[in-house]
């Protein structure tokens, strides 16, 4: 591990040296993957790297875009169980996703512009990214300046990350550490790719009844066939300095806006309540 004050990762590693080239290069850097496999972190040393490289950097984030529909008329309908987001958000915000992206890409067109997107995919939390569409959005994100990078932290890792999302549940070190998965919900989601795996007959060598880096990047990798996508192996535990999402003020962030939310939600009921859920359950048929 570096010394150096806010390096999350050693000069170097395999992981450094990807998000070093990506910082001065890429267009998009999608960050995928469930719940505690080090994805804030890597998106935060990715916007130091950018920054540094002089890039001007937007974010577009899950957990950030997905609060726009937490108000109380929406969660009255559709609220939270056990710590998970209700189906009919989670497509209002696909809906508002890919849209977004374009809008983004219209209205900052130079190479000095930088989207970085968190996006866990899994049950359809923004697995919208990964469908292939007849849109304006669909050639910006198979465009190969636009990289998707899937986290694969080895287990001892994962454990200490995991150990790290539960010290934040006690203690929250910023304001938006709140709304991070709760543990049995990470837990619950790990499950959901084991599951994944054994429908998409991914054979690997160890159980499937804890974590698998093995399995668990394939299972991306099959979901993201359309895109550009790359396996960031995370060797090291990442530094526990400050939370991850305590980012850079300069920063712009992409949030749907609150005069849309109800015409997003909107949109999504009128897809129907079973087919929206279908949706989600299969959020890996892309």
């Amino acid at each position: 591990m570096s010394d150096k004050p806010n390096t999350l990762l050693s000069e170097g590693s395999a992981a450094w040296r990807l998000l070093a080239a990506a910082a001065r290069t890429a267009r998009m850097v999608v960050f995928c993957g469930i719940p505690g496999v080090g994805k804030s972190f890597l998106l935060r040393e990715q916007l130091r790297l950018a920054l540094a490289a002089g890039r001007r950097v937007s974010l577009l984030q899950w957990d950030v875009s997905r609060q726009a529909f937490e108000i109380p008329a929406i969660l009255h309908r559709y609220p939270e169980l056990q710590g998970s987001t209700h189906v009919m958000i989670r497509r209002a915000v696909g809906i508002w996703l890919r849209d977004a992206i374009v809008q983004w890409s219209d209205a900052h067109s130079g190479p000095a512009h930088l989207l970085l997107i968190e996006a866990p995919l899994v049950g359809g939390r923004m697995s919208e990214l990964a469908y292939q569409a007849d849109d304006r959005a669909e050639p910006l994100l198979s465009g190969r300046d636009v990289h998707f990078y899937v986290p694969t932290p080895t287990r001892d890792v994962r454990l200490a990350i995991e150990a790290a999302r539960r010290a934040e549940t006690a203690s929250h070190r910023h304001a938006r550490d709140a709304a991070n998965a709760a543990p049995a919900l990470v837990d619950e989601l790990w499950q959901m790719v084991a599951q994944t795996a054994a429908r998409l007959s991914i054979r690997v060598a160890e159980p499937l009844s804890g974590y698998s880096p093995e399995a668990y990047f394939a299972v991306y990798r099959a979901v993201l066939r359309h895109r550009r996508v790359t396996e960031v192996p995370v060797e090291e535990i990442v530094s526990a300095a400050g939370s991850p999402h305590a980012l850079d003020k300069s920063v712009d962030e992409l949030v749907p806006a609150s005069v849309d939310v109800a015409a997003l939600i909107a949109r999504a009921e009128a897809e129907g309540d079973e087919p929206v859920a279908a949706r989600a359950a299969r959020w890996y048929e892309t």
